[in-house]
């Protein structure tokens, strides 16, 4: 996979790789699937490089081994397929202590390259592996990297943070996005399709791209809310037989409905379409929606309530 977007966080990277520190910590903040995780993977691929390139050679044993993690990044497979990276994922929501305390025993042991740990969603760790970790980035092994991949670096201890270089992803452009989607063999009718909803990020693409019914519905929903407020007028037949078929769908589904129609119903905001009363509501009855699902209440309810709220 070629890394596409970030250049200046590229730079940024290559630099520190190139100053060859016995050890290095790293915080890489920014929003969910903008590429953090491939990006630590390649930064990983240049510490462990048997040639010494930059992001790596991508021959040597080594990068190839890291090549092979990156293809099952994309497969949701097992990423501890190279000897010498350890990545740790949250168990049941959470990092736990015993997670970090098998991480440092891996960061302990003797390597002619290194070791790399990447911790993912590194927020997520409890206080108890928080303290552990903070005891080994406190005095580092020699040729170790400890990436935390966060979304929200505030999350994290401040005595962690402080101990980390943090590199900054920014959102992703436009481009970047169709540039990623067209390597993964996405038609451009299907990317202009997804663009239409862009937020900067491939969490909204690939969840229209795995389930176009998603983003239907999200479309059918905006564009009754929308003949309201233009003309007045109310639906209540489309917003029943809608309804209805949103019923099938599961719970996940449903928070990603309320997150098209988020970022769809901001744009129209951003143009001046909404009094701001009625946005301000609108808000909020999309904030009830998701409560009323999380609690059981019966999704055809739950959507017809958002929408008559909205209109009475």
């Amino acid at each position: 996979m070629k890394l596409i977007g970030h250049e200046k966080t590229k730079e940024q990277i290559l630099d520190f790789l190139e100053k060859d520190y016995d050890s290095y910590s790293f915080i890489f903040e920014g929003k969910n699937c903008i590429g953090k995780k491939l990006f630590a993977l390649y930064t990983a691929r240049g510490f462990l490089c048997e040639k010494n390139i930059r992001f790596g050679c991508g021959e040597c044993n080594s990068c190839r081994l890291v090549n092979n993690t990156v293809a099952k990044l994309y497969e949701n497979q097992d990423l501890n397929t190279h000897p010498e990276i350890k990545i740790i994922q949250p168990e049941d929501g959470k990092i736990k202590i015993d997670q970090i305390r098998e991480a440092i025993k891996f960061l302990q042991l003797t390597s002619k390259k290194g070791k790399v740990l990447i911790i993912d969603e590194a927020e997520s760790m409890n206080l108890e592996a928080s303290n552990a970790l903070l005891k080994t980035l406190e005095e580092p092994p020699l040729k170790s990297m400890i990436i935390l991949i966060t979304s929200n670096k505030n999350k994290l201890l401040p005595t962690i943070v402080s101990r980390c270089k943090t590199i900054r992803f920014k959102s992703l452009s436009q481009e970047d996005i169709k540039q990623i989607l067209s390597l993964k063999g996405y038609l451009d009718t299907q990317i202009e399709k997804v663009l239409d909803i862009f937020d900067g990020t491939l969490c909204m693409p690939f969840v229209i791209l795995e389930n176009e019914k998603v983003y239907n519905y999200s479309k059918d929903l905006f564009n009754l809310v929308m003949l309201f407020v233009e003309k007045k007028e109310i639906h209540s037949e489309a917003i029943i037989s809608l309804s209805e078929l949103i019923d099938n769908l599961d719970n996940d589904s449903i928070f990603n409905i309320v997150a098209i129609l988020e970022i769809l119903f901001y744009r129209q905001a951003m143009k001046l379409e909404f009094e701001p009363d009625f946005y301000e509501k609108l808000i909020d009855e999309l904030n009830k929606l998701k409560i009323a699902v999380s609690k059981g209440v019966k999704k055809k309810l739950a959507f017809e309530g958002f929408y008559f709220n909205l209109v009475r």
